[in-house]
Order: structure tokens, then C-alpha cells, then sequence
């Protein structure tokens, strides 16, 4: 496990509500694998209050970028307050990587990524890499937001879907009526039904849900309903964002 003392070198509204935010490497080693998480601890920040100055973020940048990239919902504590406010150039302590939230290393078995909301920042790093390294992984990925201006990202996977014909990509969005962005994809909740349709073909598989433990909760019970394994199934919750 490393711990650097990075700068913050970019910050960038990646979508309604949500930022993301890079950490120059300098040069650095931090090798890592997608999937994983960092905390960032602000040695001087802005605002504090009961929540302290360290968070933790799963990477949403690859191994090969010069930066590592880190993006969440912005709810107002004053960590968030104060990274969102800070000069660029402050200096942030990185420490990590943790977390076994990644492919594994026989890719013979399809993998299905369900990610709802800011959960899509762990697979953004494993859908890039896997493009980066033309890995044989065979990934779908299903990502859940209630509308289009609201999912981090988008542009992004539509892209690697183009350059990696082992990706397929399936948004969704589940509240049209809010939205003022057209929508001319799927629609609805992620249910037994959504996940029979958009894995039917697939007749063994692995499934990795992250976002807001709500949706966790829901979609894994939904997966089991369509008769997908217990043990086939591996979770992660993103609580507070």
C-alpha cells in the first residue's frame, strides 16, 4: 500500500450534481488494479466539520493514466465543499490502493458490471483498462441512472463500446420525466424482467453491482429472481453519496 502526497491538478462537472476530480502523479508510482479505492485525506481544508478530512473513492482512472481520477456526488460536507473550492495545485494525501473489487484473471466467464449513479466509478476504470489492453474479457455493463444528464460518463462508455468489441454497453434511465436531455435508450428500473432481456444469450456468468445500498439491495435481489446464482453475484456499496 502506497502513501503519496499528490496535487489536485483538474476538477470537472462530469454531470448534474457530480464532479470529478485528478490527481497529478508526477511521475509516481502507484500501481493499482481497476476495481480498487483510495482514501484522500485534505491536510488543510477549507471547512471542516464532524465527518473529518478523509474520504474514500474508488478509482476511476486507468493504470496507464498520468493522473488518478476520483469523482462523487456533491451533498455539501465540508470535504466536498472544500475540494470543489480549493486552488488547483493543493497538495492531497493519497493513500491506498484497497479494496479485491476487480476482474478476475480467468476470462473464459462473461462478466455482467450493474452499476447504478456515482457506482459507475470502479467500472469506468475496468471498462477503460480493459479497452487500454484489449483484454478478452467479455464485459456488459449495465448502468442505471434516473436521467441522461445525471450519469457520469456517458460519453465515455458509448466510446470504448465503439473500440472494444468485447464490451457491451446498456444504459438506463429510470426518471424520463425529470429530464431535459432526449432519451431514446432503454427506460425503467433494473428488475428480474430488465435483467432477463438484457442477459438473455448469456447462460453463465459473473456479476458485480455497485451504487447507493437501495439499489444494491434491489438488483441482487432482483438477479436471484432471474435465477442468477448467490455465489455469481459480488456487490459493492457506495453509502453517503
Amino acid at each position: 500500500m502506497a502513501k503519496l502526497t499528490l496535487s489536485l491538478s483538474a476538477r470537472q462537472q462530469v454531470a448534474e450534481g457530480t464532479m470529478s476530480f485528478a490527481f497529478d502523479l508526477g511521475g509516481q508510482g502507484f500501481l493499482f488494479k481497476p476495481g480498487q479505492y483510495l482514501h484522500v485525506t485534505l491536510p488543510n481544508p477549507l471547512y471542516q466539520d464532524d465527518e473529518g478530512s478523509t474520504r474514500s473513492f474508488s478509482i476511476a482512472s486507468s493504470p496507464r493514466d498520468i493522473f488518478l481520477l476520483v469523482a462523487t456526488r456533491m451533498r455539501g460536507s465540508a470535504f466536498k465543499r472544500s475540494l470543489a473550492e480549493m486552488p488547483l495545485g493543493i497538495p492531497v494525501n493519497i493513500n491506498g490502493p484497497m479494496g479485491s473489487f476487480t476482474l478476475p484473471q480467468d476470462a473464459t466467464t462473461p462478466v455482467v458490471l450493474i452499476a447504478g449513479g456515482i457506482g459507475i466509478t470502479p467500472f469506468r476504470s475496468i471498462v477503460k483498462n480493459a479497452a487500454e489492453q484489449q483484454l478478452p474479457h467479455r464485459l456488459t455493463l449495465i448502468y442505471a441512472s434516473r436521467t441522461p444528464g445525471e450519469a457520469p460518463f456517458l460519453d465515455d462508455l458509448y466510446g470504448w463500446e465503439k473500440t472494444n468489441p468485447n464490451f457491451r454497453f446498456v444504459p438506463t434511465m429510470t426518471k424520463l420525466d425529470a429530464s431535459t436531455k432526449a432519451w431514446r435508450g432503454r427506460k425503467g428500473y433494473v428488475d428480474a424482467a430488465f435483467l432477463r432481456d438484457a442477459l438473455a444469450g448469456l447462460d453463465r456468468f459473473i456479476v458485480y453491482v455497485a451504487g447507493p445500498p437501495g439499489m444494491v439491495q434491489g438488483v441482487a435481489k432482483a438477479l436471484l429472481e432471474a435465477g442468477v446464482p448467490q455465489d455469481s453475484i459480488r456487490t459493492e456499496e457506495f453509502d453517503g453519496y
